[in-house]
């Protein structure tokens, strides 16, 4: 986004109207409200406005649709050689315009000079719009800064500058219908989206943990939540499941997994209290066999989804043998029981809660800028955005504490 002015026209007023300034030097002094210091003297003024009364709290409202008009003037106390100046505009502090005059070809300036300096237009609706379209809105800061030497120390260099603030667009839910106000909004609500869904996944580990937290071995869980982290060791040779024994691992571990749920058989909802499937008729020991046989078939396949070395939550399990999260779980917990696989941690989404955190808090001054006309600098914003890091990264180590489990499996 970062565009300069034409150097035509700038260089060119400049020129020609600092000659007039040092051929024809008038006697005067500067009017009160002017900026710089007892040596160089200046006015700035935006669209008519002295730039000096231009700040946070009264900034000047400015339309895209016409040209922001700037006028200088100078008052040169001593006499004094302008070595160079700069005109910056800045949204949130990345330049818009950063237009450097290199000024010390025309030497030195007699003491008791006025003149005026600049005389120009900046056309904003081509440098911050798309046809009727805003590119930003809120607060933009500019500055004019002259760096120059007095005749009596020429090699000391001092600087005089002038900030201001204009403010584009609407105010308030107006200021969102713009390209930055759009790109806020929607880093926002991705970031609050993320959060609350994180805090879920935090809620399902916790209560995961919970679930396994004082179990000696998986069979005294029984069926392994979604959340469960698996591991597998490395492969030292081939691997041999015993099927009758995983047969009797995942009838222990199965348990009333299904009970009152559907029948694995045929997938009906089994009624409560009901000794057999109103549909297809399978009794309670059968449908344990049933849903345990299922499960086991499915053994040498988790091993094969399971790399050696690699981790997999049992809901990735599930869906990569598509196994319902109950049979996934007690194949799981037969497994771990067995040897084949370890557990000792939860899925807790650490990295989403730091990473929504950090994005919140960065947008808080962009939404700030754009409706409440704030004007930070870049170390604010830093320290802002700083700040929501290391909250929401101290949330999820405490979360990730509660979510703490004992260590299953390999033995």
């Amino acid at each position: 986004m970062r565009r300069t002015l034409p150097h035509s026209l700038i260089i060119l007023t400049i020129t020609c109207l600092l000659w007039s300034a040092i051929l024809v030097p008038v006697q005067a002094v500067p009017p009160v409200g002017w900026s710089g210091d007892s040596n160089l003297s200046f006015l700035l003024e935006v669209n008519g406005v002295n730039a000096a009364g231009l700040n946070a709290s009264n900034p000047l409202p400015i339309s895209l649709s016409s040209d922001l008009d700037l006028e200088l003037q100078i008052y040169v106390d001593t006499n004094l050689t302008i070595h160079s100046g700069t005109f910056t505009m800045s949204y949130l502090y990345i330049p818009l315009i950063n237009q450097p005059f290199d000024l010390s070809s025309f030497g030195e300036i007699p003491e008791n000079t006025t003149a005026s300096l600049l005389n120009a237009s900046i056309p904003l609706g081509s440098l911050l719009g798309v046809g009727n379209l805003s590119l930003i809105s809120g607060t933009i800061t500019g500055a004019f800064t002259f760096i120059y030497s007095t005749s009596t120390a020429p090699s000391v260099n001092e600087t005089v500058s002038e900030d201001f603030v204009l403010r584009i667009g609407d105010t308030g839910v107006g200021a969102i219908l713009s390209v930055s106000g759009l790109i806020t909004a929607a880093f926002t609500v991705m970031s609050v989206f993320t959060l609350i869904l994180s805090l879920d996944e935090f809620q399902q580990g916790i209560m995961a943990a919970r679930k396994l937290r004082g179990a000696k071995r998986a069979s005294d869980v029984g069926i392994f939540p979604r959340a469960v982290v698996l591991r597998r060791k490395p492969k030292k040779g081939a691997e041999k499941i015993d099927k009758d024994e995983l047969i009797r691992r995942v009838s222990s571990a199965a348990g009333n997994a299904w009970n009152q749920k559907s029948c694995p058989k045929c997938g009906r909802k089994w009624k409560k209290d009901s000794p057999t499937c109103a549909k297809c008729g399978i009794d309670t020991s059968a449908a344990i066999a049933y849903f345990s046989d299922d499960i086991a078939e499915y053994a040498p396949k988790a091993l094969t989804v399971i790399k050696p070395k690699s981790k997999v939550t049992v809901g990735q399990l599930g869906k990569r043998l598509r196994l319902k999260p109950d049979k996934a779980g007690a194949l799981a917990a037969a497994l771990v029981d067995m040897g084949a696989l370890q557990t000792k941690s939860v899925k807790v989404p650490l990295k989403k809660v730091a990473f929504s955190g950090m994005t919140l808090a960065g947008t808080y001054w962009s939404w700030m800028q754009m409706i409440g006309g704030a004007t930070p600098d870049w170390v604010t914003v830093l320290l802002t955005i700083t700040a929501g890091l290391v909250v929401s990264v101290m949330i999820g180590y405490f979360m990730n504490f509660l979510a703490r489990v004992p260590e299953l499996g390999y033995d």
